[in-house]
């Protein structure tokens, strides 16, 4: 081969890496949420079956000392960034001692519908969102734990996603999150944090009781804790109840036959399946315009 050929070859080997590490190392996270949601809707189908979670380990590792942290709180709400196919949330309500409700967040419609399915036995307990997890649509101090596992990374501002979960974190709520470690997380600059580094940034957002523990292969599980006493007046009739309008912020939103919609600024969220979707709004209707 010539010296051309040789350098094409190079050259197209280098892309073929780098185009790998966009998208399957790092899962899109450095394309843009878009690119992640599209790469989630694609491969939710098999994504159990990829990641081989193990139930027991979950349970011991996630579930019991979550319910140890909420216990003398009667119907605990739980906030879940994240959830994918409802990881959490289903090794949570499995357990009987957890009485509490569930709201699971996630930017992939596809993978909330498989969580949906598998949680349907559940009925009004849980509620899916599909939202990204960079500005949560809720009052401050809103549940009595926030968790958010192996996703922080694929977030485009881990920090500020970290600053709104604290805040809709209620007084002596719980904040359960993992952090990559290792290889992972050198190949994830800038999405990851020091274990030191991020100790520090959830005290500067006001948490206490920071304890760290290594967690699967590559992540650290980190637990942090909201400085007051828990109670259980956060308790709403429906979960729905918690919303607020991502658009002005102002309202909470009322039920109209597949949308919900803001009594403020008209804007409308579509409910298909059972799952409110924020990041997919529908066009305003005439008579919306009208209104407005």
């Amino acid at each position: 081969m010539t010296a051309s050929w040789w350098a094409l070859a190079l050259l197209l080997g280098a892309g073929a890496g780098v185009a790998y590490w966009l998208l399957v190392v790092t899962e899109g996270a450095y394309l843009g949420p878009r690119v992640v949601r599209f790469l989630y809707d694609w491969g939710a189908s098999t994504y159990d079956g990829v990641k081989e979670f193990d139930s027991v380990d979950d349970a011991k590792a996630l579930a019991l000392p979550l319910i140890r942290e909420l216990r003398g709180v009667h119907k605990a709400l739980v906030l879940d960034v994240a959830t994918g196919t409802g990881r959490f949330p289903l090794t949570l309500l499995r357990n009987l001692e957890f009485e509490g409700r569930i709201l699971g967040l996630d930017i992939s419609f596809r993978m909330l519908q498989q969580a949906r399915r598998k949680a349907a036995q559940h009925g009004g307990r849980v509620l899916w969102l599909c939202k990204n997890g960079q500005e949560l649509p809720f009052e401050d101090a809103s549940f009595h734990a926030v968790s958010c596992l192996e996703a922080l990374e694929f977030m485009p501002q881990p920090r500020q996603a970290l600053v709104d979960m604290a805040r809709v974190l209620a007084p002596g709520g719980t904040m359960l999150i993992s952090n990559r470690r290792g290889l992972d997380a050198a190949l994830m600059p800038f999405r990851t944090f020091a274990r030191e580094d991020l100790r520090e940034l959830l005290l500067e957002l006001g948490l206490e009781s920071v304890k760290t523990k290594q967690w699967q292969t590559y992540y650290d599980l980190v637990w942090a804790r909201k400085p007051g006493r828990l109670s259980s007046e956060l308790e709403r009739g429906v979960l729905e109840d918690l919303l607020r309008c991502p658009a002005c912020r102002a309202s909470a939103l009322s039920r109209e036959a597949a949308v919900l919609r803001c009594p403020t600024c008209w804007q409308a969220y579509l409910v298909k399946d059972d799952i409110i979707c924020m990041d997919l709004v529908p066009k305003p209707e005439p008579a919306d315009a009208e209104r407005r």
